[in-house]
Parts: C-alpha cells; structure tokens; sequence
C-alpha cells in the first residue's frame, strides 16, 4: 500500500478504514433500521400533511397526525442509531425529515426558558378555566358533583368558567349555581341547549351582554357570549365538538395493549376517528365563519377532541395564539385516558390579547379530561 492510501485509509484513532466487514446479523440489522426509518418517516411527512388535508378528502390521515409525537421521537431515534453505526450520509437524510417538526414541538412540548418571563397578575387580566366534566361522572360512572364543587369550593375561582358536557338535570347540580353566586359579586352565566338539554355552561363574574350557540344537531355544539371586562369586550366560544368514540373499554384496551390483538376492534376505531373528523371538521367550517365576523377580540376554548396537528386545530386556531404554547410548561396533554398523550382541550386567544400563564391541573381527576387556566390580558 502506498503511502498515500495509507494516509487517505487513516481515520483520526489511527485505525486503518478500509473496507467495512460486517457479519450477516450486522447486515440484517442495516437493512431492518433502514425499513424502519423509511417506515416511520413516511408516516411522519403523513403526520406534516395532517392539518392540510380536510378529513372529507383523506379521513384516515387523522389517526397518523394523534400519533405525529411518537412518530417523530421514533424517527430521530433512528436517526441516532445511523450516526452510532457511522452511517453519516443516512442520519443527514433523516435529519432534513426532523426540520419541519421542530416548529411544531411548542404544540407539544414547552419550554418555560424558551417563553417570556411571567408577567404579574393586575386588575385589567382574567383567569378562565375551560373543564370537560363528562355529565359529572368519573371513571367508574359514578357521580362526582359534590366532589368537584367541594375541589372548586377550596381553589381559587376563575373569572370565567366554561363547562363541556354539561348536565342540568344531575343530582345536586344546584350546589353548583350555589357556589358561583357565593364566589362571584354578580354572577352571569349562559347556555347552549340541543334537544332541550342543556350541553354547554359558562359562568362569569364579568357581564355577558349577548350570547348565541352554533348547533350541531348532537354532532358537535359551539357557544359564543359577549364578555365586558372593565373598558373591554371580548367574545368567548366554548366549545364541544363531535366525540372520536374512544369508549371507556377501546381506552382499557389501548392502554393495556390489548387493542393490538384484535385487527377487527382497531379497524373500527379507526374508521370512527376519521369519520367523526369529518364531522368536526364541517362544524368547524359554520364555527370559522362566526369568529371570522366578531366584531370583538376572541378567547377560543373547550374540547376540539383533536390534536394540535390536525386540520381542525389549524382552522380554528389561524391567526390566534395558543395559550399553552406561550405560557405552558411541559407536556400539555388534556385528555387522561391513553396513557396522558393526548393534547385536545384548548384556550386560544386573539393577537391582541396575551396569556399571563397557563395551568393543567394534574390532579383533578374527576372527569376523563383535565380542567386547563389561563390568565388572559388585554394589550395595551
């Protein structure tokens, strides 16, 4: 060997380079990670798709964007692996894959160092708490009323208040009412009803001059009300929107794993997903309209029952700031069944408005969904 090869041969340990002689099992394993990587990358550019492509043209792409946070950490997983085995060209290539996601990872994940400073409480900022209460019941069906205005009756009250799955006929709801006349100098309080139930509340110890709902003829409902605070108005939508039907059994069964077993069960779930999305997503439209005509700043919040790399977060939230993304703090998820993966509770605001902070509370676990807060100010 000449003396120039053996320099160009030469790696920086001074261990010849050559050819690379890997055993058949090394081979196989290249070849499995490159599957993989083909595999999971596909599926995340499907995931980048998602919020692009309304469910009425490609539903089954819904089911790839819940997943978007697994897939990506599965993707730079392999790429981690294709730097470990020296495969520099390979970890590139899936890197460009990984760019577009890194603008997305505040929907996720935040950063308290990568968000402003909090800013201090004043008299012309208000908290609203948005809670899906699942008709007052926990996970075994029982009644939780009592338990939930006790919980509320030793926090601090939130200025505004936004129920989803409201129920007025439960037992001892009327505790409920109570506790916000007792809390609140002068309470307001506004519905949306479907079928002569009421589905939706809110309550505010500020004025609500006007209110009106968006029904969905019990696929989805949208409360909007005309809120004063001190020289400001704002118009507040609460929202439900159209259920994905993960049943209490689908959410035992995921969690479990149990749910890969049976093809049959997971086929259903997903075709229920990608048709309800649709569903949601021809509410959203009728929504869309309502807040493109407010005359007023907006507060957007409720259960979307999607994620926030889908088609109906995008439409709801263009042009609006979430709440989480800039004063959250580490992985917002809402929704407690599925192993706590899941983000699909909201509050969103105009661009003349900031959030102060942003809280999920963890331990509130009288419903499937967890209450979020948000401190929210108007600019001056």
């Amino acid at each position: 060997m000449s003396k120039r090869n053996a320099v160009y041969n030469a790696d920086p340990f001074n261990r010849p380079r050559g050819r690379r002689n890997r055993s058949f099992l090394g081979m196989l394993f290249v070849i499995l990670l490159l599957a993989l990587t083909m595999s999971f990358s596909v599926a995340l550019i499907i995931a980048y798709l998602t919020p692009y492509v309304s469910p009425s043209t490609f539903g089954s792409l819904t089911i790839v964007g819940i997943f978007a946070p697994i897939l990506y950490i599965c993707v730079a997983a392999c790429m981690l692996l294709w730097v470990i085995l020296g495969y520099w060209k390979s970890a590139a290539a899936v890197f460009i894959i990984l760019i577009p996601g890194l603008f997305r990872l505040s929907d996720f994940y935040s950063i308290d160092f990568m968000r402003e400073a909090e800013q201090k409480n004043d008299k012309q900022s208000f908290t609203l708490m948005s809670y899906n209460v699942r008709c007052f019941k926990d996970d075994a069906g029982e009644l939780i009323i009592d338990s939930l205005v006790n919980h509320m009756a030793n926090s601090d009250m939130a200025d505004v208040v936004c129920f989803q799955e409201f129920k007025r006929d439960v037992k001892g709801i009327e505790r409920l009412d109570s506790l916000f006349s007792r809390r609140y100098k002068r309470c307001y309080k506004s519905d949306a009803v479907e079928f002569g139930n009421v589905v939706l509340r809110t309550y505010s110890c500020y004025p609500i001059i006007a209110s009106g709902s968006i029904a969905g003829t019990g696929r989805g409902t949208s409360q909007w009300s005309d809120v004063v605070v001190g020289s400001d108005t704002f118009r507040l939508f609460n929202n439900h929107l159209y259920t994905m039907s993960i049943t209490t059994d689908d959410s035992a069964d995921i969690n479990s794993g149990e749910i890969l077993g049976d093809s049959d069960r997971m086929m259903s779930i997903v075709n229920r997903i990608a048709n309800n999305s649709s569903i949601r997503a021809e509410h959203v439209d009728t929504l869309r309209y309502v807040m493109d005509n407010t005359p007023y700043e907006k507060v957007v919040c409720g259960d979307f029952n999607d994620t926030p790399m889908s088609f109906v977060y995008r439409r709801i939230g263009d042009n609006l700031v979430d709440a989480f993304v800039e004063q959250g703090s580490g992985y917002g998820y809402t929704f407690r069944p599925m192993h706590g993966m899941l983000r699909i509770d909201y509050i969103l605001h105009s661009k003349g408005m900031r959030s102060l902070y942003y809280y999920a509370n963890e331990q509130a676990n009288y419903s499937d969904h967890l209450p979020i807060l948000a401190r929210l100010k108007f600019n001056e």
